[in-house]
């Protein structure tokens, strides 16, 4: 009895061995399938592994996903494709039920599944993105899908389901919009994709997230988030595009900057004192902001939305400002562009002499062609600007006349006192 006890044993590690092998073998020669495109053929072997060793690997179903896909692609009838389309979401079940720690978003995939395959119905792709924004939040990265989540919220709160609610849709807002601008910056290779995303969200919500109902929003939400920065930040980039002249952007700016003082906290806080009308203070916040900034680019903006926005009618200190943003960033073309027409514009106050109101717009001409060592693309934009200031500056024969071709010429007037050097005689 014990003799054949052992031989059962030892006969059934046998076939469970030979099974071992047999999905081995299998897993071969579906791959080798794959590598060969024969789709049908692969499609068939691995059905049979997926049925005898579901645990074999977590490639199993990453390989039966391409190879569903592809048979998706290529699906001869929309019956065809539904019913692969609903194979491939029972192997994300599958898949998540063997590996579970490997497959947390298998919700998310199967809704951007849906969503690609034009399969299932709203409330279905809805109903999955919802379980997976709650579960996987961490590991979505498909700028459709985020969308899709807002754009079906928006759906269903239009059709008056009280279970959506416009409080709850923002919340919505709010979590896509902070999703898609995280992933913008970790994802730099697919930035325009998670921009264009943002930009469908923004135009999807702009019955929802008007001021009105942001502020009714933020106003509750404030008392637990009013020393949470991050939180500050989020709500006022949502915003600042339509609703920074409103109460709720001040005080959202004031709570931020008490937090913390930063480029980016000194920066709305500029921009909620320049709303109302408070210059002297959006002067001090936004040369804060820029003192702050180490990124030499954004300095360069700030710099020079401070010379345009507040600035504009006092060439000295817009001068100033626009001398700041070139020292941060030389390549600032804009700043160039700015200060010539600044020249032009106050060219009669400032020259002393008609000859030097001339002058000066030829400085206008020196400081914008200096844009084009730095981008010649825009020669047909400065040709256009110049061509302006050409009108009123000296003429070739006036320069000739005064011996200054190829000469340096020094404008003092407005404490301008800036020196630049006429062409030379053609």
């Amino acid at each position: 009895m014990r003799t054949f006890f052992s031989l059962t044993v030892l006969l059934l590690s046998f076939i469970s061995n030979a099974q071992k092998v047999d999905c081995s073998l299998k897993t071969k020669e579906y791959q080798d399938f794959i590598i060969a495109l024969d789709f049908e053929q692969a499609l068939s072997s691995w059905e049979t592994v997926q049925k005898n060793c579901p645990k074999q690997s977590e490639e199993l179903y990453t390989d039966g996903q391409k190879i569903l896909q592809f048979k998706i692609d290529n699906a001869q009838s929309p019956e065809e494709k539904e019913k692969l389309v609903r194979q491939a979401i029972k192997v994300y079940d599958q898949f998540n039920k063997n590996f579970p720690l490997a497959s947390q978003d298998f919700e998310i995939k199967k809704a951007i599944l849906l969503l690609n395959s034009n399969v299932g119905s709203e409330d279905e792709i809805l109903s999955l993105l919802n379980n997976g924004f709650k579960n996987a939040s961490d590991k979505i990265t498909d700028a459709n899908a985020i969308f899709s989540y807002f754009k079906l919220n928006v759906a269903k709160l239009k059709t008056e389901d009280k279970t959506f609610t416009i409080d709850g849709v923002l919340e919505k807002y709010f979590q896509t919009n902070t999703l898609l601008s995280k992933l913008e910056i970790s994802n730099p290779d697919k930035k325009e994709e998670y921009q264009a995303a943002l930009r469908r969200v923004k135009i999807e919500g702009r019955a929802v997230a008007t001021c009105e109902n942001l502020t009714a929003y933020l106003e509750k939400r404030l008392p637990e988030n009013s020393e949470n920065p991050s939180w500050l930040a989020t709500s006022l980039n949502v915003l600042i595009t339509k609703c920074s002249s409103q109460p709720i952007f001040m005080t959202l700016a004031s709570k931020l900057y008490l937090n913390e003082v930063t480029a980016e906290s000194a920066g709305f806080i500029a921009l909620a004192s320049l709303k109302n009308r408070n210059f002297e203070d959006a002067k001090k916040y936004y040369e804060q902001a820029a003192e702050l900034e180490t990124n030499p680019s954004e300095k360069a903006k700030i710099y020079y939305n401070t010379a345009v926005g507040l600035y504009s009618s006092d060439l000295i200190n817009s001068k100033k400002q626009l001398e700041k943003a070139l020292k941060a960033d030389p390549k600032f073309v804009k700043a160039y562009i700015f200060l010539a027409q600044l020249y032009s514009n106050n060219a009669e106050k400032c020259g002393k002499t008609p000859f030097e109101k001339k002058a000066i717009h030829n400085l206008a001409i020196y400081t914008a062609n200096k844009v084009l060592a730095i981008d010649p693309k825009m020669r047909t934009n400065i040709e256009s600007l110049t061509t302006g200031f050409s009108k009123k500056a000296l003429t070739m024969d006036e320069i000739a006349k005064a011996k200054l071709f190829g000469k340096k010429y020094t404008i003092t007037g407005c404490d301008i006192n800036e020196t630049f050097t006429f062409p030379d005689k053609k």
